[in-house]
This record gives C-alpha cells, structure tokens and sequence, in this order.
C-alpha cells in the first residue's frame, strides 16, 4: 500500500536508460562523502558557512549493469530539521518541517508518481513522516529534464547562472532526474487519496506482535510502554516536546512493534492520558502550550 506524495506546493549521467530502483538513503552527505562542516564562497563571493542540507543518496541497477550507480538528490535546505532512521529510509520532522516538491528529491518523486499512478509514501507510517519504500525495487525509464523557464528565471533571481559548472570546468544546461515511465512496480498499484490509511479500530485490548505470535495488551500495559517510551523520548530531546512531536518519534522509538507502536501513539495522542502520566509523576503537561516536559 502507498500513499500519494504529500510535498508542500510551492549532471548528464542516467539519462535515457532502463534501470531498477534498488535503494535510497536520506543522509546530510553528498556523492557518498559525509558531511564536514566548515567555509565556502557564496554566489556573491562572499565568505559563508557550508550549508548543512538534507540529501538523499539514490541507488539504481542500470539494464546490463553489474553494478548500482549512485545519485545524490537535494531534499531539503537543513538537515537539523529532521530525524532520520537508522536505515535512512524514513525522515520525521523535529519541528513543523515539511518537504518541499521544487527540490530534486521532490520532481524525482512525483514523476515517479505519475509514471507509476500511484503514490510513493509508505501508507504503515503516519501523515508528516516521509518513507518512500515502495519505490524500491520498481523497474523504470530514467531521463534528465531540462530546468523550465520558470526554473531558469528563479535560479537567475538568485544570483546563480543558468548553467552549472561541471566537475570538468565546462558549462552544462541545467537538468533535473526523472523517471519518464515505470514498467514494473514491487508492490501493486493502488489508489491513493492523498491521505494516511486509517488506524486499526481502538479498543480496551490491543493485539501485539511478540515473538513471532499475537498477544494481548491490556490498558494498563500500553500506558506503562507509552510512559517508557515519552520519558526515552524526553531524555533524548533535552527534557521537553511538543505534543504533536512527540507522537512522530513514537515511530522512530518502536521498532519491530507495529501494533504497539500505534497504540502507544494513540494513547499518547489524547490529552487526558497525558494528563493521566502527569497526575502519577512520569511527566509535566502544560495544555496551554502543548508541551511536554521531564519532572523535574
């Protein structure tokens, strides 16, 4: 299942070839090389720190190829803006940060959208939390797009040329990679409304996986595992959160657990069980700001 791609409005390699998606990493490194912070020359020549940006690092197997070829793909302006899992496959915002569709990242996505007609987000995590496991292993048409006028004109604004310099020192036209068909998907094509699947219905008892086998959860169980989990979560933000923060990093805290992590994130949603944990001492709920702290 996958969910449409919910953006925010707003080099000559891999061009024209058949090739298979076989991973992606969101990473603040670039070409495979990790980030080091430090100085460079604006387009001003004036003196700045490097920027730290999100990226993402696109494997694919060309037809033929023995070997993956990489490609790195801007996704956002700062990497600090987000928490990304242990296998890179999945980006939560820290704060309010929202993926924008103008960025390299954003045109490679939604083409591969339009290609494949249907959504390329993962539908197993919430709205807010970009996972695009469902483009790997998809069999397509890659081919570099040439900036629009439009592109050409706000790069201009910017004080950049409308071409860029190559590793080489020669000019290149501007061009953005696209996927122009998909031939085969790895999971079926579904329709997507743009939204997040519905959680399982709530009820007093939850199934949990453990062990390979279902077990039952109680009530009293997922308030224990939720009070574990946000004082984890506390510690690892500086002793405070916001509310609706707090229930992204759930996904990132549970792993291995869907059932239990959704019913933790849904105990954790409402405001009398928050105010539940802070009647027993495991928090300090403040409803007028939506924050949640460490007791002090």
């Amino acid at each position: 299942m996958a969910r449409q791609s919910s953006f925010k409005k707003g080099g000559g390699f891999l061009n024209g070839v058949d090739a298979v998606i076989t991973g992606y990493e969101f990473t603040d490194g670039f070409a495979g090389k990790p980030y080091v912070a430090g100085k460079m020359t604006d387009l001003k020549g004036k003196s700045v720190d490097k920027p730290h940006s999100l990226n993402v690092l696109l494997s694919v197997r060309v037809d033929g190829a023995t070997e993956d070829t990489t490609a790195t793909l801007r996704v956002a302006k700062n990497f600090d803006e987000w928490d990304v899992s242990d296998e890179g496959h999945t980006l939560t915002p820290n704060e309010d940060a929202a993926l924008g569709g103008s960025s390299a990242w954003g045109k490679f996505i939604q083409s591969w959208e339009a290609a494949a007609s249907q959504g390329a987000e993962s539908e197993e995590y919430a709205e807010g939390v970009y996972n695009y496991e469902p483009i790997i292993g998809s069999r397509v048409r890659l081919v570099q797009q040439a900036y629009s006028a439009q592109e050409l004109a706000n790069i201009k604004k910017l004080g950049a040329p409308e071409k860029r310099k190559g590793t080489d020192g020669k000019d290149y036209a501007r061009q953005s990679l696209v996927v122009e068909e998909v031939y085969e998907l790895a999971q079926p094509a579904t329709k997507s409304n743009g939204k997040a699947a519905k959680p399982a219905a709530k009820s007093a008892v939850k199934a949990v996986a453990t062990k390979g086998k279902t077990a039952t959860a109680p009530v009293d169980e997922i308030k224990e595992k939720a009070a574990e989990t946000l004082l984890a979560i506390l510690e690892a933000n500086g002793g405070s959160i916001g509310v609706k923060a707090a229930g992204m990093k759930v996904l990132l805290t549970i792993k291995g657990q869907p059932e239990l992590r959704d019913s933790v994130r849904a105990f954790l949603s409402k405001p009398e069980n928050l105010t539940a944990l802070q009647e027993d001492g495991f928090i300090v709920y403040n409803t007028a700001k939506q924050l949640i702290e460490a007791v002090a």
